[in-house]
């Protein structure tokens, strides 16, 4: 075979590779622009949803941890107060600066904002049950414990917020109760509140887990027992709920966050701010119901 003839066959060869990998090439690139495409409307489908069950909420997010986005929010550049919700990265840090054997003993300057489910003062607990009593009952006493007075435990309490992505929020206590009248103990996204609370639930599940029980009851290293009630009222009502926090107050009206499975066994939070005492529960059972049937991140 001539020269002439061996370099004519190695282009035709070259050639023929060329046109291979632009079919591959092209027939990727169709793929991946099916996928995209049916993505976007399974996405527009449950935006739509939304859309036409209204709720009370003043702002919510809708936040998928397993795609790593956010695939719904109403007002979601609304900064409002958290109220308890609060407690979520008072109980965080807490721990984070502490073992959870460790002994806490209540003091009577924490006692001054306890309601609801009464600790005693001088009254010994490890920290692990008293943030589990802290995030359930939503005590205020607890989470003035657990912040343990101390003078930069408000300031990490921010620096681990911006840390964790939580760039509009601002912590003015540990407790998430109003300043005053006008002033509230906190304010944030609701997309804020939920990268808090997937964040508690990865790193704490120990502790964080526990929010999710009707009732539960506690027995401090004193030897008292404490038989407490979850603010959130619909915790059985919540299908594969891995974890809830309530929140209250004037400035605030009604707040909650929860996070669960949905029938995709996609991790999802919701988080809902400035509804009302009672219109959270409603609100969040009719936005949990939307994202656990809807078929987001089911393949085709």
């Amino acid at each position: 075979m001539s020269l002439w003839n061996k370099s004519n066959n190695l282009l035709i060869f070259i050639f023929i590779l060329i046109i291979i990998e632009a079919v591959l090439l092209f027939s990727n690139n169709f793929e991946s622009d099916r996928q995209q495409k049916s993505e976007e409307a399974r996405l527009t489908n449950i935006q739509q949803v939304f859309d036409t069950n209204p709720v009370l909420a003043k702002t919510f997010s809708v936040y998928d941890e397993t795609d790593k986005k956010e695939i719904y929010s109403k007002n979601g550049n609304e900064i409002l107060p958290f109220a308890s919700l609060s407690k979520i990265m008072t109980v965080i840090i807490a721990l984070e600066k502490n073992n959870l054997d460790d002994t806490i003993t209540i003091s009577k300057d924490s006692l001054q904002t306890n309601k609801n489910y009464s600790l005693f003062q001088g009254e010994k607990w490890d920290i692990a049950d008293l943030a589990k009593f802290t995030l359930i009952s939503s005590s205020n006493a607890g989470a003035r414990e657990l912040a343990n007075n101390d003078e930069n435990f408000l300031q990490e309490m921010n620096q681990k917020g911006k840390k964790i992505g939580m760039q509009n929020t601002i912590f003015y206590n540990s407790t998430g109760l109003d300043l005053d009248s006008k002033k509230a103990g906190s304010y944030g996204k609701a997309l804020d509140a939920n990268l808090m609370a997937i964040y508690a639930i990865e790193k704490h599940p120990e502790v964080f887990s526990s929010a999710i029980v009707p009732s539960v009851i506690l027995k401090s290293l004193s030897g008292n027992i404490h038989n407490i009630k979850n603010t959130n009222t619909i915790t059985a009502q919540i299908s594969n709920l891995l974890f809830s926090k309530t929140g209250l107050t004037a400035l605030a009206g009604g707040n909650l966050t929860v996070i669960f499975k949905n029938k995709a066994n996609h991790t999802i939070a919701i988080t809902l701010l400035d509804s009302t005492q009672d219109g959270r529960f409603s609100d969040m059972e009719k936005l949990v119901g939307i994202a656990y049937n809807l078929d987001y991140g089911t393949e085709n």
